[in-house]
């Protein structure tokens, strides 16, 4: 009997032993598969935010383009001509022309 007892109790730390030199990997490589999907998975974000930033950028060059295709025209001397004679402008004639002499300092006494 003695032969038994000490049978089973080498067999109940065998069984022992073997689950927990089982479960140590079986933890381990389960870590190590969650890291990795948890890196594929930051991975795959930050290319949807790059995505997102790249298409925010075309945007933004798009309106610039717009903005200063507007600009442009906003300031065409056409338009600003137009404007002035809308608001009563006119173009000089010889009788508006002052002319003023080269040597002259305006507010100079003699």
């Amino acid at each position: 009997m003695a032969q038994v007892a000490a049978f089973r109790r080498k067999s109940n730390l065998d069984k022992t032993f073997f689950s927990v030199s089982f479960l140590i990997p079986v933890v381990l490589v389960l870590c190590l598969a969650l890291v990795y999907v948890r890196i594929k998975v930051e991975t795959i974000k930050l290319g949807y935010d790059i995505s997102a930033s790249k298409k925010q950028e075309e945007e933004a060059l798009k309106e610039n383009l717009t903005l200063q295709a507007e600009f442009m025209e906003l300031k065409s001397p056409t338009r600003i001509e137009y404007l002035a004679r809308g608001l009563g402008f006119k173009f000089p004639t010889q009788e508006d022309v002052i002319y003023i002499k080269e040597n002259t300092v305006v507010g100079e006494r003699r």
